[in-house]
């Protein structure tokens, strides 16, 4: 039988594996012509823009490596990879009443 300590570790190992789990969002920032445009993913980007425009074919991108830390740069654009930052809201999260 589990007693309350026992289900509030179990609880308290669940609630971390599962800000574990959020996905991050990543961000694809797009510099060309002086605009900077953001996208939620690559292939968002050439559904906005064809190869010609931006110099590089989408095959040859996602091969690229494209990373924070490793952007693509051709005399056309400027290719970044970020994560988006957002605050953690806890919308919908109800408090519990307190046990006394």
């Amino acid at each position: 039988m589990l007693h309350l300590f026992d289900i509030c570790n179990i609880l308290a190992i669940f609630a971390a594996k599962l800000k574990d789990m959020e996905k991050e969002r990543t961000v694809i920032h797009l510099e060309i012509n002086g605009q900077h445009h953001y996208y939620g993913s690559v292939a968002n980007m050439y559904e906005f823009y064809t190869s010609e425009e931006l110099g590089i074919t989408y095959a040859s991108l996602r091969n690229y490596g494209l990373s924070a830390e490793h952007p693509y740069q051709n005399k056309k654009c400027i290719i970044r990879k970020g994560v988006l930052l957002s605050k953690s809201g806890n919308r919908g999260i109800r408090k519990s009443p307190s046990i006394e």
